[in-house]
Parts: structure tokens; C-alpha cells; sequence
């Protein structure tokens, strides 16, 4: 007697599980949007956007793959736009597009959409009106690790107190990279190299004894420089992640370093 469990799925059930899934995403990166352009986590947007894309390719509906791909990208280029007019006006038009096609869903069951024509949405006119806004952005409005380039080696700039961290940084570095590691051990050195060496990216000890790595961004950006932060820690408590993220920080790379997370995190800074 052949196993149910081994029968292939239906269509219907497996457009049954793409509707609620559909449905959880689209709760989700609304629920993150609206909680406005601070505190907002784009990159949940992005992937919530991303895996939607991915599901609705699997079952046939290119009116939301397309739409998802846009949304998608918006979200992973609004992390990298300044805080500031031109982020807030993008950021309201996608919460907008968004809560669109939430409405749509919720009026018209995803399961009749699927057979149907795209439906009239406001969606495109507010993706063409974000695709003008970032048209309009120039390289000021964009954060500092959206002008890295990933073919280029890097200014880079380790603080952290403990020299054994430092070089194990140094020891865990891409070999092939070519980038040059500069390092400082407290908020005064860090302050001091960063002028003198102007660093693309700086990796900042979360716990040291006089400033706390956010707070020593906050003093590198007083002082006119604007690098890619990336906080060095072993404490990955959602507080922490938090407090990075309302920094404008690019990520976190958890300690203890290995040569993966090292290229890992630059990749992820020169990629977005």
C-alpha cells in the first residue's frame, strides 16, 4: 500500500500554504515599515520580499514576482540611504505600496488572484515614483558602506582594547584581500588614526573600558568622517543588535573571528 506521506502534493494545497505564507509575509515587513524610517529593519523587509519573490515564481504569478522584486530591492537600497527627507518620502511610498498589496490580498483571496490578470493596484504608480526618488539621490544621500567597492582593496581600522583581539584580526584577514589594517585601542587613538588614515571601514569593540564602539562612531561622525561601522562583539543580545542598528551601523561581526566572518562581513558591507 503506497505511503500517503510520499503522495505529491496537489496544486490546491500547495496554493493553499502560498496564500498563508503570502499572508505572514506581508504582515511581517508591514508590521517592520511602520515602525517608521528609525526603526524600521529593512534587511527583514528585504528578506521577507525576497523569499516572496521566490514563491510566487514557484506558482506562477508574475504580476507578484515582479512586484516582490521591486519591493525587495527598495528595501535593501532604503538601508543604505541616509537618514534624512529623501529616505523618509521613499520610506512612506513603500509602506505605501506595501499596505496596498496587503489590502488587495486581504479583499481578494490570494487563490483568485492566481488565475486572474493583474489587478489594479496603486502599487505601480508609488514603485515609479520611489524609482524617481533614488534616481534623485546622489552619492551625499547615501550611507558611507554604499560607496564601497568591492574590486578595491580597503582602508580598514580594528579598535578594540584587547590587543590578542586586534591580532587575531590581523592573523584571520584575508590574505589575498589587499586590505590594510590599521588599529587603535580606545575612543582617543581610534580618533586619532581615523583622521589620520581616513578608513573606509572600522571594526569597533562593543565592550571596551572607556567608550563603548557605538559611542566612539558617534565621535568619528562628530569629527567629519563617515566610514562603514561594523561593531565587533561577542554580546549578540537583541539589545545590542539594536543599539548597532539605530546607529546606522552596517552589521556585526561576532566574536571570536575567524577568516570567514572577516570576509563574510565585508562582503555583506560592499554588497549591501
Amino acid at each position: 500500500m503506497p505511503n500517503s506521506q510520499d503522495a505529491p502534493l496537489s496544486r490546491e494545497v500547495l496554493l493553499d500554504v502560498f496564500c498563508k505564507e503570502t499572508r505572514e509575509r506581508l504582515a511581517r515587513a508591514l508590521a517592520s515599515l511602520e515602525q517608521g524610517p528609525e526603526g524600521c529593519d529593512y534587511d527583514q523587509v528585504h528578506q521577507e520580499f525576497d523569499s516572496l519573490h521566490g514563491g510566487a515564481r514557484a506558482v506562477d504569478l508574475p504580476w507578484l514576482e515582479h512586484y516582490s522584486r521591486v519591493v525587495a530591492g527598495y528595501a535593501r537600497l532604503l538601508r543604505h540611504l541616509k537618514r534624512g527627507g529623501q529616505h523618509e518620502e521613499t520610506h512612506a511610498l513603500l509602506t505605501q505600496a506595501v499596505s496596498a498589496l496587503v489590502e488587495q490580498c486581504r479583499k481578494t483571496p490570494l487563490v483568485e488572484l492566481l488565475s486572474g490578470d493583474e489587478p489594479e493596484m496603486p502599487m505601480r504608480a508609488m514603485l515609479n515614483s520611489m524609482q524617481t526618488l533614488m534616481q534623485r539621490a546622489s552619492l551625499n544621500e547615501l550611507s558611507p558602506c554604499a560607496k564601497l567597492a568591492a574590486e578595491r582593496p580597503l582602508v580598514l581600522l580594528v579598535v578594540d582594547d584587547s590587543s590578542t583581539s586586534r591580532l587575531l584580526f590581523r592573523i584571520h584577514m584575508p590574505t589575498d584581500s589587499g586590505h590594510v589594517v590599521h588599529e587603535a585601542e580606545d575612543a582617543e587613538s581610534a580618533l586619532r588614526v581615523a583622521l589620520e588614515v581616513r578608513p573606509d571601514v572600522v571594526f569597533l569593540d562593543y565592550n571596551m573600558p572607556d567608550c563603548n564602539g557605538v559611542e566612539i562612531a558617534r565621535k568619528l561622525r562628530a569629527a567629519g568622517l563617515d566610514p562603514c561601522c561594523i561593531l565587533l562583539t561577542a554580546n549578540v543580545q537583541q539589545a545590542v543588535l539594536n543599539e548597532a542598528r539605530d546607529a546606522s551601523f552596517a552589521g556585526v561581526l561576532e566574536k571570536p573571528v575567524s577568516r570567514d566572518k572577516i570576509a563574510g562581513a565585508l562582503r555583506m558591507a560592499t554588497q549591501g
